[in-house]
């Protein structure tokens, strides 16, 4: 039975290492050769008693042990010295690079200075479709400038979770920007970043065909009537959202400023243009036929094809235009805000003012065939002065024939008049022509009889210093 040297571990035969402690047991079999060749003390003299258990080695053998043993000590010290020195330096350096308060030093510096692309390289955002460069944080930068206050509040909410970073990994990403631990450093040391919210913008229009744009950069457009969109991620800060429209009636253009930083749950929520719609027009059955105008231009549109018409907006002017008694009558002009999706034209102002014209105009007629026959029975032409225009076609004309009708000696009687058809009236209703029917009774020299009805073509313009109508021309 053979037992380690070392440490007193049974050895089996031909075994060279201590499978205890590693221990060369080769060394041990040279030297256990080495006794065998020595004097056995008991054959020399077996009257000398030696305890054999205490010689086992030579004393030289224990100091060539303890020599090796202390070599290898010394190794394994050196080793794990260096890589003690070299755990410590890179603690060290990872605490360095991974202090958070250092992150919101740098965040400080950067907004001090404006630098806007380093600055971005300490944000970071778990939504992959946010952009982060010196580009789209500017709206940041630029709110931070224009709102100290807001940046005051959000520096010291970074120095705050900066002082305890083993609770950031528990902070809710409910702030516009967080310090948080985003990957490692050495694969051990947590990196600090300062996370940013993203925001978003809903856009709802009232009809399709709003294009939308923020910031001078086009993002859409409205897909349908009453429709939602959402736009984003954007940089919290401060946007302008134009919403464009335009048709055949109306074009509008208008600007709202957002907020994304005070938004609710970084959403920030916009109607435009709310005050465009489409409406239903109509009118009385006798204009079903008048032609639309909106803000005085001709869209070719009949009343009677006003339904779903638009859209409009609160600033469109909307009439209709329909030709009766040669006179083009206006309906009321309607202002888009005077009422809300149903529209009734009325044409009853100038349907009206035709008929008050038009009887000034039988009125006018009448009183001029009545002073025409007194001015032949009494040769004074005179008598038509005022409802003939002086100087005109139809006063010089009239002049000469009461001249040489009255000298024949024939005499008339009028018996009536009445106007057929009103040809044309101006739209300031100030000229225009008619068509008479007239009847007279005319008697000859020789006071024979004869009934005469004759149609004739009158132009007629208002006179504005007598403020009454006078006929120019006959035809």
């Amino acid at each position: 039975m053979k037992f380690c040297t070392k440490c007193g571990n049974e050895i089996i035969d031909e075994t060279h290492f201590c499978t205890n402690c590693g221990n060369d047991l080769r060394e041990e079999s040279t030297i256990e050769t080495e006794s065998d060749q020595t004097v056995d003390l008991d054959t020399v003299n077996p009257e000398l008693n030696y305890d054999m258990d205490l010689i086992t080695t030579k004393p030289g053998d224990n100091a060539t042990s303890h020599l090796k043993f202390s070599k290898k000590t010394k190794i394994f010290m050196s080793i794990s010295i260096v890589l003690i020195i070299l755990i410590v330096i890179i603690v060290n350096i990872g605490n360095s690079l991974s202090d958070p308060s250092k992150i919101v030093k740098r965040f400080e510096k950067d907004i001090s200075s404006n630098n806007a692309s380093d600055l971005a390289s300490i944000l970071y955002c778990n939504d992959s479709r946010l952009k982060l460069d010196s580009k789209s944080i500017s709206p940041l930068l630029a709110y931070f400038k224009s709102n100290p206050t807001y940046y005051d509040k959000v520096d010291q909410d970074l120095r705050n979770n900066a002082y305890n970073p083993k609770d950031i990994d528990s902070i809710k990403l409910v702030n516009t920007l967080t310090l948080s631990s985003e990957g490692k450093t050495f694969f051990i040391f947590p990196k600090y970043k300062i996370y940013i919210k993203p925001s978003f913008i809903t856009v709802t229009s009232p009809v399709k065909g709003v294009t939308f744009s923020i910031n001078n950069t086009n993002i859409g457009e409205s897909d349908s009537d009453n429709s939602t969109k959402e736009f984003g991620p954007y940089i919290p800060g401060a946007y302008t959202i134009l919403a464009n429209y335009k048709n055949l009636y109306v074009s509008s253009s208008t600007a709202y400023p957002l907020n994304l930083v005070t938004a609710d749950n970084n959403i920030a929520k916009v109607n435009v243009l709310e005050d465009m719609k489409y409406i239903n027009i109509s009118s009385d059955t006798n204009y079903n036929d008048a032609e639309i105008f909106v803000n005085g231009k001709n869209v070719n549109v009949k009343v009677k094809d006003a339904t779903h018409f638009g859209p409009i907006n609160n600033s469109s002017q909307i009439y209709a235009t329909f030709t009766q008694g040669g006179k083009k009558l206006t309906s009321k002009n309607y202002k888009g805000s005077s009422f809300d999706t149903d529209l009734a034209l009325s044409f009853e102002e100038a349907s009206s003012e035709l008929t008050n014209v038009k009887d000034k105009l039988n009125i006018l007629l009448s009183q001029y065939n009545y002073a025409f026959v007194d001015a032949i029975n009494n040769n004074n032409s005179a008598a038509i002065n005022n409802y003939v225009a002086t100087g005109s076609q139809l006063y010089k004309l009239q002049e000469g024939y009461i001249l040489s009708t009255a000298k024949s000696g024939i005499q008339e009687t009028f018996v009536s008049s009445y106007i057929t058809n009103f040809n044309s009236i101006s739209d300031d209703n100030k000229s225009g022509s008619f068509t008479s029917s007239e009847s007279y009774i005319i008697y000859s020299k020789d006071g024979l009889s004869t009934p005469r009805t004759q149609s004739y073509v009158y132009g007629f313009q208002y006179n504005d210093a007598s403020q009454t109508y006078q006929l120019t021309s006959i035809n």
